[in-house]
C-alpha cells in the first residue's frame, strides 16, 4: 500500500479535508494551530515557530529548524516525506495569502513530483494534483473550471481528453500557458510523459 503522508503548511487557513486518507500527519509552524482547531493531534512537528507563538505539545516529535536557513517549512516537511518512502502527499494550508509562499509550495510539490511523489494541494476554492509521468482521469466537477501548467521547463507527450480543448501527444512549457480554464465533456483524461505537471481544478 502507498504512503499518503498530509502536510500542514501555515498559509491561509482552510478546512482540512480528506485528513482520514492519510496515515501520517506534520503540523509545518502555525498549521499546528490549525489542527488544533480540528481536534486533530500531529505526528511530527516541523519548523521554527517564528509565525505561532501558542504552547507546543511536548509528546509530539519535533523537526526543530533555524530561522535563517535555505529550506521553507513546507519544503523540509515534504524532503522529510520523500525521504521516508512517502509516495502520496496531502498539502494543506498552502494557497492564498502571500504569493511568494504560494510559488515556493509549488516548487516544493514539484521536488517531490521529480522523485515519484504525487502531491494534491487542496483549499476551499482550489485542488491541484503535480504529478510526473503518468494518467489522471479527472471527473467532471460542476462549478469548477480545469487547467494544465508545466511546473518543469517543459513536459513532453501531453494529451487533454474529455474536455472542450482537447490536446493530443504535445509539448507544454512553462513560459506559455496553453491549458487555461479549459471545460469538461464528461470524465476528462490527463497524460504526461516526462516533466512535472499541475492540474488545477478552480471554482469559478
Amino acid at each position: 500500500m502507498e504512503k499518503t503522508w498530509a502536510i500542514v503548511s501555515g498559509g491561509q487557513y482552510s478546512p482540512l479535508r480528506d485528513l482520514g486518507d492519510c496515515e501520517y500527519i506534520i503540523a509545518c509552524d502555525r498549521g499546528y494551530e490549525y489542527l488544533r482547531r480540528q481536534g486533530v493531534r500531529p505526528d511530527l512537528l516541523v519548523g521554527d515557530f517564528d509565525s505561532y507563538a501558542g504552547p507546543l505539545p511536548e509528546d509530539v516529535p519535533r523537526l526543530s529548524l533555524p530561522v535563517e536557513k535555505d529550506d521553507t517549512d513546507t519544503m523540509a516537511a515534504i524532503r522529510h516525506a520523500v525521504s521516508n518512502g512517502c509516495k502520496r502527499i496531502y498539502l494543506y494550508c498552502a494557497l492564498g495569502g502571500r504569493l511568494d509562499h504560494l510559488l515556493g509550495n509549488l516548487q516544493a510539490a514539484a521536488y517531490a513530483a521529480r522523485r515519484g511523489v504525487w502531491v494534491r494541494v487542496v483549499d476551499e476554492e482550489n485542488e491541484i494534483l503535480v504529478f510526473s509521468g503518468g494518467s489522471v482521469t479527472v471527473p467532471e466537477r460542476e462549478g469548477y473550471s480545469l487547467s494544465v501548467f508545466a511546473l518543469s521547463d517543459r513536459c513532453t507527450g501531453v494529451s487533454i481528453r474529455g474536455t472542450k480543448y482537447e490536446l493530443e501527444d504535445v509539448t507544454v512549457e512553462n513560459n506559455f500557458p496553453v491549458g487555461v480554464s479549459n471545460q469538461w465533456r464528461g470524465t476528462a483524461e490527463i497524460t504526461v510523459e516526462q516533466g512535472v505537471l499541475a492540474i488545477i481544478q478552480s471554482r469559478m
